[in-house]
């Protein structure tokens, strides 16, 4: 509760909260705070993106993607002090918006994909570290109409998942994609139909996680990551969401640690806990058992 979260908008601008600002859900089907009730947004300003930080100086970078795939990666370190009405995380072209932020740490792959199902995977690195002012530089060229809609880590042990917005998925190993220059138009990550739809976004997933899918009409399903394929990334995929209004599409998924890495989670903290516990006791008995020998000894020159 006491890390920093910074909200990205789409005008470019970051603004850093306490996490323990934010107000706990009575239950799931709470409606919840707006977020202007805890963030000073101007009117025209969006969320698009949320960072947790706990370490400003050791914190590595904010890799920044915008819409028209402009990327941009500036030290944390540089967003330690905030003001309000927030600060300028990137300078933005007519007609860009901020919509994706990473926490990178050098020498991580990217995968940035677009809408029509196109991604291109390149090393941050080749990104060199700017400026909170800066513009950035081309990562990805998005096709007439097209834009940038996801980014996600290459990590080992991890698939990348997509999904459309007509509710179809899959995972691909990031072994299909080879690391290239960015700037490049990119290779097909998601082969669309009529049928599948656009892409709605992409992340980087273990077997073990859970993800969470949310339509337009405020449904939302949780359903585990074992339980979609893997196949090619030029397939289609298959179902892994039916709607039963036929103006439902999905507009967003997330995904989430399962109930069983939760579970272990908290036994492992539990164990720490009283393995610390135990440490305390027993170094409260030397020190005991210290001061009877000390007592003893001083007693004995007394004599």
């Amino acid at each position: 509760s006491h890390s920093c979260l910074m909200l990205f908008t789409n005008l470019g601008k970051v603004h850093t909260i306490r996490a323990f600002r934010v107000p706990e859900p009575q239950s799931r089907n709470t409606k919840g705070t707006h977020v202007r009730n805890i963030a000073d947004l101007a009117p025209e300003e969006t969320v698009t993106a949320m960072v947790s930080i706990n370490n400003w100086e050791d914190g590595g970078y904010l890799t920044m993607i915008t819409k028209n795939g402009i990327v941009k990666r500036t030290p944390v370190s540089e967003f330690e002090y905030q003001r309000r009405g927030g600060k300028i995380a990137i300078s933005l072209d007519e007609g860009d918006e901020l919509l994706h932020v990473c926490n990178t740490h050098g020498g991580s792959d990217l995968v940035v994909a677009t809408r029509e199902g196109y991604a291109v995977r390149f090393c941050e690195d080749e990104v060199r570290p700017m400026g909170r002012t800066a513009r950035g530089v081309t990562g990805i060229r998005p096709g007439q109409g097209d834009f940038v809609v996801g980014v996600a880590l290459v990590e080992e042990g991890k698939t990348l998942i997509t999904i459309t917005d007509r509710g179809y998925g899959k995972r691909t190993e990031f072994d299909e994609f080879r690391a290239a220059h960015r700037g490049g138009k990119g290779v097909r990550v998601h082969g669309l139909s009529e049928k599948t739809g656009l892409l709605t976004t992409i992340a980087s997933v273990a077997e073990s996680n859970d993800i969470m899918i949310i339509t337009n009409t405020g449904k939302i399903i949780r359903m585990p990551v074992s339980g979609i394929n893997v196949y090619s990334r030029s397939a289609g995929g298959v179902i892994v969401m039916r709607f039963d209004d036929e103006e439902a599409f999905i507009v967003n998924f997330s995904p989430v640690k399962s109930d069983a890495e939760l579970d272990a989670e908290t036994d492992a903290a539990a164990e720490e806990e009283d393995s610390s516990d135990m440490d305390e006791i027993l170094s409260e008995e030397g020190e005991t058992e210290e001061k009877e020998e000390k007592d003893e000894e001083e007693g004995s020159e007394t004599d």
